[in-house]
């Protein structure tokens, strides 16, 4: 009787001892070594961490067929094993399991992991800083950072005593609207691991809309004045406000809310000085948002 049989002479790869933060590719090869078509019906990795491709799914006897296949080790510590189901019409081996196994030790750390970086309009510049750390305290140089997009300006300052580095990211140049992911890639001297990579995001929101743009004032006026600025999210996104900077201490603040995408800023007791027009309030966001009114002063007609 013709039947086909599933056989893989290395169904499980050991990837040996990887840090968190690699990527293991590894191509496993079915062969039929029976006497009829072997049909993969399905390759089921056992979690969203794994993929697998396979180049075809009918293989003839005596052929094979590559399955390449990864496993990203994001998030895992000490001992790994994840299995790839193959399912096929072989009679005798329906179910074939391959299995990455290995130990996974992070050898650095990031603080933060992911480098995010805000611009506060579309044509505004924005920065992010990340450490980064040996975590089995082992001498390291930087020797050159490249992003993938190339649109981020990358140095590297060795901070003292420790071998840490502090990365730092700049990004000009006008974004659309939107959020986009960047990788930046450390070229290191490190014997095993030349290159060290770091996960970005760019978040490039909507813009608030702020009235008055600029607090107007009498010039020679005496007596105190208050002022309220409007701010609404047009993104349907809340927003609050974790703290208001005034250029004098004497001037008062109040946050009243107004639905869950605006708010009402009034800022009370202030004595126009000429010296004002120098001066902005300062509405710090808890998205980290810088929003600056300016004061300009009016002379009476």
């Amino acid at each position: 009787m013709a039947d086909p049989k599933i056989d893989c002479s290395e169904a499980v790869f050991d990837f040996g001892s990887r840090d968190a933060s690699e990527v293991v590719s590894h191509t496993f090869e079915l062969k039929n070594t029976g006497t009829s078509d072997l049909v993969i019906k399905a390759v089921r990795p056992a979690c969203g961490c794994t993929t697998a491709q396979l180049d075809k799914s009918v293989i003839p006897p005596g052929e094979s067929s590559k399955l390449g296949a990864q496993l990203s080790l994001a998030g895992r510590s000490g001992e790994v094993q994840k299995p790839i189901l193959i399912e096929s019409n072989d009679p005798a081996n329906p179910a074939l399991q391959l299995t990455f196994k290995g130990v996974v030790g992070a050898d650095f750390e990031f603080v933060p992991s992911i480098l995010t970086l805000r611009k506060d309009s579309p044509e505004s510049p924005a920065t992010a800083t990340t450490i980064l750390r040996s975590l089995k305290n082992e001498p390291l140089e930087i020797l050159n950072a490249k992003s993938n997009s190339g649109k981020l300006k990358i140095r590297w300052d060795k901070l003292p005593d420790v071998n840490a580095f502090q990365i730092t990211a700049n990004l000009e140049g006008r974004f659309q609207l939107g959020q986009y992911g960047d990788k930046i890639v450390l070229e290191t001297n490190h014997p095993i691991r030349k290159q060290i990579e770091i996960s970005v995001i760019i978040i490039v929101p909507a813009p608030i809309s702020v009235a008055p743009l600029k607090i107007v004032l009498d010039a020679g006026a005496s007596e105190p004045v208050s002022r309220t600025i409007i701010l609404k999210n047009p993104t349907n996104e809340a927003l609050q406000i974790d703290k208001i900077e005034t250029p004098e201490t004497t001037m008062t603040s109040k946050i009243e809310t107004m639905g869950n995408f605006g708010s009402r800023v009034i800022i009370g007791n202030i004595i126009p000085k000429s010296d004002l027009a120098e001066n902005s309030i300062r509405i710090i966001l808890s998205s980290g948002r810088v929003i600056r009114i300016p004061f300009a002063l009016k002379e009476k007609p």
